[in-house]
């Protein structure tokens, strides 16, 4: 039996054949248009999965770019602003240098101290510099907030920021620091006591002391313990005994007497008035509480010496030294705080580089294989468009003829 087909039903199959050609056609040509091969999911639903894995690889990569340029950034305005701290300290190290010399007046020293005052109130304003986000370079995570006040006219530095570091992500398994705390660089430096003290205090205090024509004496501290020294102990400075007398027995030859009989406060109360009593060995006596201040009256070295005649009542709290060369320590101190920093920035600075080339080879590899995924072979394409375009005109010629058979035609 042979099945029938309707005029109706014969012109359809060749609209939808016509319409499945079309869209065929349109859909290789939005291929070369966009040179993609993979317009939605559905042309390639495991291939569309990889795109998206390899898009978000790639969106995660440049946000690592962004903040290794962002790190890079601050920390070159980092190391350049710690250059200019490194120059002016040196320029200040000159200054004091020049100003100790014996041979300049008390005006020659005022004079080079202006300089210096000058110099401490740069030091700050370096401290307090910004990067392009408006953001204080050394303020920890108080980005917002000035870290470092004072100035020369007051003499007086404090710190607002807080130790907070930043730590920037540049890499899938590596991070970096984008800078140090200011405290970390400007503070905290100890003397040789121990003590903290800031870099502005130490340029501070050389300058102060050169404005005041102070001179260069030595000088060390000696602390007495709770317990008064036993009878007959003895200290001697520049030569001279001063003997402890507990008993009132007076003491021994030419020694000087020190009644003890009180508190350890009474007896080196009385030993000062001994020392500064005692003409002719170049020593001025002062100090707090159970102290001992001795301070030489010349300017020079090994002016100040002094024996404790029984080890263990007197503690040495600070050598012999002459404060004034003191701060120069501390002042070499600060610039090899400053180096040191410095060095901590280059070398953050070269793995900024050797990271990027890294995200530079692994963005190469994933945009390679994205290519080779998404983009369209144009030969391939463009013969099959070629092809489509020959079957759609097949079907349009064929869907004219078929419309044309009809026995109304040979009536």
């Amino acid at each position: 039996m042979v099945d029938r087909l309707s005029t109706s039903l014969a012109q359809q199959q060749g609209i939808n054949t016509i319409l499945l050609q079309q869209t065929a056609l349109n859909q290789t040509q939005q291929q070369i248009s966009l040179g993609k091969r993979i317009l939605s999911p559905s042309d390639d639903p495991a291939g569309a999965v990889q795109l998206l894995d390899l898009s978000e690889s790639l969106s995660r990569l440049d946000q690592f770019q962004d903040n290794l340029d962002y790190a890079r950034n601050r920390l070159s305005l980092s190391e350049g602003t710690l250059q200019g701290v490194t120059e002016s300290l040196q320029r200040v190290r000159e200054l004091a240098v020049q100003g100790f010399n014996d041979s300049n007046t008390a005006e020659d020293k005022k004079s080079i101290a202006v300089e210096m005052f000058q110099r401490v109130d740069e030091l700050v304003a370096l401290a307090n510099t910004r990067d392009a986000n408006g953001d204080y370079l050394y303020a920890g995570f108080k980005a917002q907030t000035e870290p470092f006040s004072g100035s020369a006219a007051t003499g007086s530095f404090s710190y607002s920021g807080d130790q907070g570091v930043r730590y920037l992500k540049i890499g899938e398994n590596r991070s970096i620091t984008d800078g140090n705390a200011g405290a970390e660089v400007f503070f905290d430096l100890k003397d040789k006591n121990g003590n903290a003290e800031s870099m502005f205090a130490t340029l501070y205090g050389l300058a102060a002391d050169l404005n005041t024509a102070k001179p260069a004496l030595e000088e060390t501290l000696l602390t007495f313990g709770g317990v008064l020294p036993a009878d007959g102990d003895t200290l001697t400075v520049n030569g001279i005994i001063y003997e402890f007398d507990t008993a009132g027995n007076g003491v021994t030859g030419t020694n000087v007497d020190i009644d003890s009989t009180g508190t350890v406060n009474d007896a080196v109360t009385k030993l000062r008035t001994a020392i500064n009593n005692t003409g002719g060995i170049g020593v001025t006596a002062g100090g707090a509480t159970n102290q001992l201040l001795l301070t030489s009256t010349t300017e020079g070295n090994n002016t100040l010496s002094f024996t404790d005649g029984t080890a263990g009542d007197i503690t040495v709290t600070r050598p012999i030294s002459i404060p004034l060369y003191d701060q120069l320590d501390q002042l070499d101190t600060a610039l090899g705080r400053i180096l040191d920093v410095r060095a901590q920035l280059g070398a953050r600075l070269n793995v900024l580089d050797s990271q990027d080339e890294i995200n530079q080879d692994l963005e190469l590899s994933i945009q390679t294989t994205k290519s080779q995924i998404e983009d369209l072979d144009m030969a391939e394409a463009i013969s099959r468009f070629n092809l489509q375009i020959v079957a759609l005109q097949a079907a349009q010629q064929a869907f004219v003829k078929v419309q044309n058979l009809s026995l109304f035609n040979l009536l």
